[in-house]
């Protein structure tokens, strides 16, 4: 297809006010350089391919403000535990996909949740021996803060009896203090981790490829990328040569700081495609693996408000070396009382230079005396709405009353704080009209019944979370997230208007065609209007 193409007669919903819809968009090489009415009648386009919409809806490309690409890409070849409702099953399908494996390859997957079983079962090292032959595993929880390990896993790492837990982590224990083969958060599994080799560099060419092509059939032409420090360079490389294929902002690891620092790296490193966006901390856990740090005791423990990953003092001065650099932070905080730690925190830290801004990571339950705070700072709540279905069960099960203040994405939005949102893909699919479904319905799967109802919000909200706002969040809102003049071709057709349907019918609407950098990197085979 030529470089220069009109589209016309489709519903093209700008961003730029909540009336402004067009009928059509031209398009020059990766910019667009018009958007209007009856523009296949303007002298100026004559020259341009003509490309009949018949009606589509089309919108901003998806950006997933919160995903791991490089570890979903890494782990296409893993063992899939998500969804498995019992140990029994999930056993065994460890142990189908060990035997697939060489003898002294590692048994890698992700997605176990004992909360999520019929019948709940701490699992152990013994477990996994049986069923690995041998070989070492180590196995992801759906949230990523905890792994299960075996004991041959146990042995390579070094970790034993004598193994102190490290600080903002635990190494869950049996009898005489032997290691039961649950590391809670990074910093425990952190040895096991950097054992698991990467896999050679033409396969991880090619299940990038293959990760490439799953965004592109959920709309998806950016993310931004909570990976290891393993990801920085294989990102850079690919964006240098042209084959990077998505807009990636980069978040690094605080832990890994210093290399930044060295090479002096800061904010804006990169290029159209890649980019040095920010820095990453951890304040808490998660709620699936009860570490998500709280004011209040989880119901049904005696003692347990969470796990502090990384104390006060430490993310200030995190958040004072990242503003050396110009990078804003992206600091994780699920339960209430990290929250308000980290709000703290940036009251008190200097704000790096720069259009990108600071961002609270999940934001998931909040003392609704904290969100005044949030405003007063111009922080960004960066949300991810499929948790919300997903952790329905858990919230009631740990939390319960406090599920009033969790997901509050109407609040927030009334109350002027900005929203990006993202899946915080692989523990959830890589798929924002998932997303946006979850936003606007709120509802556990299999129920009619809306998680605090009054939270929910429009279509037009939901998209915007996912389009402009981590535009916004990344300092990027005048080059993405809007069909503009001046804007990246970066846009999708969608098989229904999203706008005007039923709510309980969006989660049915999928992707025709997905437009990055000005060109088609996926139309579907129901497409009517592209050869």
């Amino acid at each position: 297809m030529r470089k220069n193409r009109l589209f016309f007669n489709g519903r093209l919903y700008t961003q730029a006010g909540e009336s402004i819809v067009a009928d059509s968009m031209a398009v020059s090489g990766k910019r667009i350089v018009a958007v209007g009415r009856n523009l296949r009648y303007d002298p100026d386009f004559r020259s341009y391919q003509k490309i009949d919409l018949k009606g589509r809806a089309v919108i901003p490309g998806f950006v997933d403000s919160h995903t791991h690409i490089y570890f979903l890409a890494m782990s296409l070849g893993n063992v899939k535990l998500d969804g498995l409702t019992s140990v029994e099953d999930v056993l065994s399908a460890i142990g189908q996909h060990s035997r697939k494996l060489g003898k002294d390859e590692w048994v890698v997957g992700d997605g176990f949740s004992p909360d999520r079983w019929k019948k709940y079962v701490h699992p152990d090292r013994f477990m996994l021996d049986r069923v690995t032959g041998g070989r070492p595993a180590a196995l992801y929880s759906k949230d990523q803060h905890v792994m299960w390990v075996n004991s041959k896993a146990l042995e390579l790492a070094g970790i034993t009896a004598s193994s102190p837990d490290p600080a903002g982590g635990r190494i869950e224990r049996l009898e005489g203090n032997e290691p039961s083969g649950i590391l809670k958060a990074v910093v425990a599994y952190t040895p096991v981790e950097r054992l698991v080799k990467d896999p050679p560099d033409r396969k991880k060419k090619r299940v990038y490829r293959d990760a490439l092509q799953l965004a592109y059939s959920k709309g998806v032409i950016g993310v931004h990328s909570f990976d290891g420090p393993e990801a920085f360079p294989f990102f850079d490389r690919l964006s240098r040569e042209g084959k990077l294929g998505l807009r990636i902002n980069y978040y690094h690891r605080a832990e890994e700081l210093s290399m930044l620092e060295q090479a002096g790296l800061g904010f804006g490193y990169g290029n159209d495609f890649f980019r040095l966006s920010g820095v990453k901390i951890f304040s808490d856990g998660s709620l699936g693996s009860q570490s998500a740090l709280c004011f209040n005791r989880y119901k049904g423990s005696n003692d347990n408000y969470g796990v502090e990953t990384n104390t006060v003092r430490q993310i200030s001065a995190y958040v004072k070396r990242a503003a050396r650099l110009n990078l804003p932070c992206a600091i994780h905080a699920i339960g209430d009382k990290a929250i308000s730690n980290v709000i703290g925190c940036y009251e008190t830290a200097p704000r790096p230079k720069g259009p990108a801004r600071h961002r609270i990571e999940h934001l998931q339950m909040i003392r609704r005396s904290d969100i005044a705070r949030v405003k007063r700072l111009g922080i960004v709540a960066s949300m991810q709405p499929s948790h919300c279905p997903s952790d329905i069960g858990l919230i009631e099960k740990y939390w319960g009353s406090r599920g009033r203040n969790c997901f509050i994405f109407n609040t927030l939005l009334a109350k002027g704080i900005p929203l990006t949102f993202g899946s915080d893909a692989p523990i959830e699919p890589l798929d924002p009209i998932a997303g946006i479904d979850a936003a606007v319905n709120r509802k556990a799967p299999k129920t009619r019944k809306s998680f605090y109802p009054k939270e929910r919000i429009s279509v037009e909200q939901a998209i915007f979370g996912f389009t402009a706002g981590p535009a916004y969040a990344a300092g990027q809102e005048h080059e993405l997230g809007y069909l503009l003049p001046g804007y990246f071709a970066d846009f999708v057709v969608l098989s229904d208007d999203i706008y005007k349907i039923a709510g309980s019918k969006i989660k049915n609407v999928s992707v025709l065609a997905t437009f990055f950098d000005g060109r088609p990197v996926f139309v579907s085979g129901d497409c009517d209007f592209l050869s």
